[in-house]
C-alpha cells in the first residue's frame, strides 16, 4: 500500500508540541554540520545529563536568578535531548543500547530536577508535603512518559509498516539486556515491563493478539488492524489525527516544560499540584481514547 507523501507530517503530530514547534527545527539546523564531526549521540547525551544535573542543583538554591537559569538550563537540555536522537538517525547510530542510554540519561536529569524540587518546596511547605509532591509528580510523569513512548511507537508501526512493531521491539530489547545486563538496558527494561503489564494489555486490540508470535523481520505481513490503520492515515482521518495530538500532549516533557516554564515565571511552587491534575488527566484520557479508536477502526476493518 502506498501511503501519503504527507505521512511525516501526520506522525510528527505524536511528538511533542514544543518538540515540534521549537526543538527539532532547531536540531534540524545543528545536526548537519555535526554529522561532520566526532561528536556522538552519547556525547550529547552526556551533555544534556549534565545540564540536568546543574539545574537541579540550581533549584535547589531557590533564589529568583538561580531559578530562572534553571529553567533556561532545563530548556537547553530539552533541546539536546531531542539532537541526540537527530544525530543518532543521522549517522545511522540507532540502537538498543543507544536507545537505553539516553533513557537514563533523561531518568538522571528528571531525578535531578525533582531533588532539586524537594529542597524548594521543603522550604515552603515542609519535606513532608514536598516529599508528597514530589512523588505524585514523578509517578504522574513517569507515567505518562511511558505511555507516550508506547502509544507513539504503535501508531507508527501501524501506519508505516502495517501491523504493530512493540513486540519486535520488546525481544530486541529483551535479548540485548540479557546479552549486556548494563545499568541503562536494565532500566529500559524496567519501563517495558511497566508498559507491557500495566498499559499494553489494557490497549492490545483481539485482531493483533498474538503478533509477538510471528517472524520478525521485513516480511511481516501486514495486519487487519495495520490495514484499517493506513487506509486512516491515507485520509488523513480526523479521528487519527486527533489520536495523535493526544499521544503527543500525554508525554512528561510537557509536564515538565509545565514546571520550567514556572521557574522562569516565579511560579514554580505553585507549578507542582497543576502538573500532577493535569498529567493524570491526560493520561487517562490518552489511554481511554487510544483503546476506543484502535477498536473502533478494526471492527470498521471487519
Amino acid at each position: 500500500m502506498t501511503l501519503s507523501p504527507d505521512i511525516d507530517a501526520l506522525l510528527d503530530l505524536a511528538a511533542c508540541p514544543a518538540d515540534r514547534l521549537w526543538r527539532y527545527p532547531i536540531c534540524r539546523v545543528m545536526v548537519r554540520p555535526a554529522t561532520r564531526t566526532f561528536l556522538t549521540p552519547n556525547h550529547v547525551t552526556a551533555l544534556h545529563t549534565l545540564l540536568a544535573v546543574l539545574a537541579g542543583a540550581a533549584i535547589a538554591t531557590s533564589t529568583p536568578r538561580t531559578l530562572f537559569a534553571a529553567g533556561l538550563l532545563f530548556e537547553v537540555r530539552a533541546i539536546l535531548d531531542c539532537f541526540d536522537g537527530a544525530l543518532a538517525r543521522a549517522k545511522g547510530m540507532c540502537s538498543p543500547a543507544g536507545r537505553a542510554v539516553d533513557q537514563l540519561g533523561d531518568a538522571v536529569g528528571f531525578v535531578s530536577f525533582m531533588a532539586g524540587g524537594f529542597v524548594c518546596l521543603s522550604r515552603a511547605h515542609g519535606s513532608c508535603a514536598a516529599a508528597a509532591l514530589v512523588l505524585a509528580t514523578t509517578l504522574v510523569a513517569a507515567s505518562c512518559t511511558a505511555a507516550w513512548d508506547l502509544f507513539r511507537r504503535r501508531l507508527t508501526s501501524l501506519v508505516t509498516r502495517g501491523y504493530d512493531a512493540t513486540g519486535d521491539e520488546r525481544r530486541e530489547l529483551l535479548r540485548a539486556s540479557t546479552a549486556r545486563p548494563t545499568a541503562a538496558l536494565q532500566m529500559s527494561r524496567l519501563v517495558l515491563e511497566f508498559q507491557v503489564h500495566v498499559l499494553d494489555g489494557r490497549l492490545s486490540p483481539p485482531s493483533d493478539e498474538g503478533s509477538d508470535s510471528r517472524t520478525d523481520g521485513p516480511e511481516r505481513a501486514v495486519t487487519p488492524l495495520g490495514r484499517a490503520v493506513q487506509r486512516a492515515a491515507e485520509r488523513n482521518d480526523p479521528g487519527l489525527r486527533g489520536l495523535l495530538l493526544r499521544v503527543g500532549l500525554v508525554g512528561g516533557d510537557n509536564l515538565l516544560l509545565l514546571l520550567s516554564a514556572s521557574l522562569l515565571v516565579g511560579r514554580f511552587v505553585e507549578a507542582f499540584p497543576l502538573a500532577i491534575v493535569v498529567g493524570a488527566a491526560m493520561l487517562t484520557h490518552t489511554v481511554a481514547s487510544m483503546n476506543r479508536y484502535l477498536q473502533e477502526v478494526a471492527r470498521a476493518e471487519i
